[in-house]
C-alpha cells in the first residue's frame, strides 16, 4: 500500500508539472494575441496576392512564399488555436475564409503557377477547404463565375495532371449524397480509435448541391469534356484496381510461404491506397452517372455506348473479383494486416451498388433497358455476383445467362471461379456472407429496397435474354475481344469488329487493327441474309 500511495503521488506530481506547462503554452504561445497576430499575417498574404494576380503574366514572378504562408497561417488557426481561442471570433472571419476560397480556386490550375511543390499544396488546401462545412460554404460564396471555372478545371482529363488530389475533392463535394454513403467511418472500424479524430477524412459529411449542380451542368453541355473526363476516371480505375488485385495477390503468396515473412508495410500502404483510389473512383462514376445520366444512357451522344459499355466491364470485373467465394480477396481481408484497415467489402461493394442502382432502377424505361442489355451482354457477367450483395450466395455452378467465355482485357479473366458444393467442402455453408441487410445503421430501408428491385429486373432480364440468344459463330465474333459480334466496318481498308472495340481504339490510335492502314470512317455492318 505504501509503494502504491508513492506511485499516486509522482503521478499526480508529474500530472500537475504538465498541467502548469500546457497552461503556460497556451497563455503565450496560443494565446489571443498571438491568433490575432497570425491572422493580421494570413490577411496581408491574401491582398499581397490578389495584388500581384492583378499584374497578368507578372503573376508567375510573385514569390511562392506568400501562398505558402497563407496556407500555413489558415492551418495555425484553424488546428492549433481552438478550442481555446475560436476563428469565428475573429474580425472580418467570414470574408475572410471568401478570400482564400477564391484564391484557391483560382490558382490550384494556374498556368502561370509552375512549381510542383506549391501546386501540390495548393491542390492539398482545397481538398481540405471543402472537407469542412464553414470553409465549404466559403467556397460556394465565391462569384458564380470563378465557381464554374473551379469546377471546369476539376473535370479537365486526369492524364493531364495527378489526378489523384482531384479526385478525393470531387468525392468529397459528393459524400452524404451517394448509396450507403453518409458514414464518417467505416462500419469495421468502428471500434477502432483513429489516430487524429480532426483528420479532413474524418469529418462528418457536407455535401455541396450547388458545386454539383456546377459539374451536372458542364458535363451536360459539353459532350467532348464529358468523355474525355469519363475516359480518364475509368483509366485510372482500370489501373488503380488492376494494381491492387496484383498486389494483394503478391501479399498472399508471402502469407502462405512456410518460412516467416514479413510484408514490407509500405507495400501494405500502397495496396491500402490503390483499393481507396479504386473506391473513390467509383464514387465519382456514381456521381456523374447519379447527375447526368444522359452521359451513358442517351446514345444519341457519341459516345454514350462506348462509356457504358466500359463502365459494365469493369464493374462487373470489379463485383467478380470481390464477390466469388473463398477468393483471393476475402482471404487477404481476413488476414487483417496492420495498414490494410481500411480494405473491406463495405466500401467497394457499395460504392458499386450504387451506380447499378442508378443504371438500372432510378433511369427511365429506355435507359434501364439500354444498361441491363449492357450488363447482359458482357462476357463478364454472372447473375451471382449481384445476389452476393443482399446475401444470397446464387448458384454458380449454373451458366450465366449470356456468354460466359473469359474476357481479354487488363484485368485478365475476371470471371469468378466455380463456388464449392456443400458436399465437397462443408465449410462454405458456415461462411459468413455479405449483405446490405446487416448494415441497418447505414443504409436506408429505400435503398435496401431499390437494390431488390434490381435483382428482381436483372433476374427476369436475365431469362430472356437466355431464351433468345441464339448461338452466335465464331466467325461472326468481333475477332478483338470474341465477346460481341462484328458491328462495324473500317473506311477504307473494310476490315471489321464490333463498335466497342473499334471506337475505344480511335480514341488513342487512328491505324487499323490489322493492315495498319489509316481509318477515315466508320460504318455500321450487319451479316448479309444467307
Amino acid at each position: 500500500m505504501e509503494e502504491l500511495q508513492k506511485s499516486q503521488k509522482v503521478f499526480a506530481e508529474k500530472l500537475n508539472h504538465l498541467s502548469r506547462r500546457l497552461a503556460w503554452i497556451n497563455a503565450t504561445i496560443y494565446s489571443k494575441e498571438k491568433m490575432l497576430d497570425v491572422y493580421w499575417l494570413l490577411c496581408v498574404c491574401i491582398r499581397t496576392i490578389e495584388h500581384a494576380d492583378g499584374t497578368g503574366s507578372l503573376f508567375a514572378f510573385s514569390p511562392e512564399f506568400y501562398l505558402n504562408v497563407a496556407m500555413n497561417a489558415y492551418s495555425a488557426l484553424k488546428n492549433y488555436f481552438s478550442p481555446s481561442n475560436s476563428m469565428e471570433e475573429l474580425p472580418g472571419y467570414e470574408e475572410t475564409l471568401t478570400q482564400l476560397a477564391t484564391i484557391l480556386a483560382k490558382h490550384f490550375a494556374d498556368p502561370r503557377i509552375v512549381g510542383t511543390d506549391i501546386k501540390d499544396s495548393l491542390m492539398q488546401a482545397l481538398a481540405s477547404y471543402v472537407c469542412y462545412p464553414q470553409s465549404l460554404r466559403a467556397v460556394e460564396r465565391i462569384p458564380e463565375e470563378q465557381r464554374v471555372a473551379m469546377m471546369r478545371n476539376l473535370l479537365a482529363p486526369y492524364e493531364q495532371r495527378p489526378w489523384a488530389q482531384t479526385n478525393w475533392i470531387l468525392v468529397r463535394l459528393w459524400r452524404g449524397c451517394g448509396f450507403g454513403y453518409r458514414y464518417t467511418r467505416l462500419p469495421h472500424l468502428l471500434k477502432t480509435k483513429p489516430e487524429d479524430a480532426n483528420l479532413p477524412s474524418l469529418q462528418k459529411p457536407c455535401p455541396s448541391l450547388l458545386l454539383q449542380r456546377h459539374m451536372a451542368e458542364l458535363l451536360s453541355m459539353d459532350k467532348d469534356m464529358a468523355a474525355s473526363f469519363l475516359n480518364s476516371v475509368l483509366n485510372q480505375l482500370n489501373w488503380a484496381f488492376s494494381e491492387f488485385i496484383g498486389m494483394i495477390q503478391e501479399i498472399q503468396q508471402a502469407a502462405e510461404r512456410p518460412e516467416r515473412n514479413f510484408v514490407d508495410t509500405r507495400q501494405l500502404k500502397v495496396c491500402a491506397t490503390c483499393f481507396d483510389l479504386s473506391v473513390s473512383l467509383l464514387r465519382v462514376l456514381e456521381m456523374t452517372v447519379t447527375l447526368v445520366p444522359e452521359i451513358f444512357l442517351d446514345w444519341s451522344r457519341p459516345s454514350a455506348e462506348l462509356l457504358l459499355r466500359r463502365l459494365a466491364q469493369l464493374l462487373n470485373q470489379v463485383l467478380n473479383r470481390v464477390t466469388a467465394e473463398k477468393n483471393l480477396f476475402d482471404r487477404v481481408v481476413n488476414l487483417r494486416l496492420p495498414g490494410l484497415e481500411s480494405v473491406d467489402h463495405y466500401p467497394i461493394l457499395v460504392a458499386v451498388t450504387g451506380i447499378l442502382v442508378q443504371i438500372l432502377v432510378e433511369g427511365e424505361k429506355q435507359g434501364t433497358s439500354r444498361a441491363a442489355s449492357v450488363l447482359l451482354s458482357d462476357p463478364c457477367f454472372q447473375l451471382h455476383s449481384i445476389q452476393h450483395l443482399l446475401g444470397e450466395p446464387g448458384d454458380s455452378s449454373r451458366p450465366s445467362a449470356v456468354s460466359s467465355r473469359p474476357a481479354v482485357g487488363s484485368l485478365g479473366s475476371s470471371a469468378a471461379p466455380p463456388v464449392p458444393s456443400a458436399a465437397g467442402n462443408s465449410a462454405s455453408s458456415e461462411r459468413k456472407h455479405f449483405s446490405l441487410h446487416a448494415y441497418t445503421d447505414y443504409i436506408s430501408e429505400e435503398e435496401k429496397q431499390k437494390v431488390e428491385v434490381m435483382l428482381a429486373f436483372l433476374t427476369e432480364e436475365s431469362k430472356q435474354a437466355a431464351a433468345s440468344t441464339a448461338p452466335t459463330s465464331e466467325e461472326d465474333l468481333c475477332p478483338i475481344c470474341y465477346a460481341h459480334s462484328i458491328s462495324a466496318i473500317f473506311k477504307p481498308c473494310s476490315h471489321k469488329s464490333c463498335k466497342a472495340c473499334i471506337n475505344q481504339h480511335l480514341m488513342n490510335n487512328k491505324d487499323c487493327f490489322f493492315c495498319k492502314a489509316t481509318i477515315t470512317g466508320v460504318e455500321d455492318y450487319s451479316k448479309p441474309a444467307s
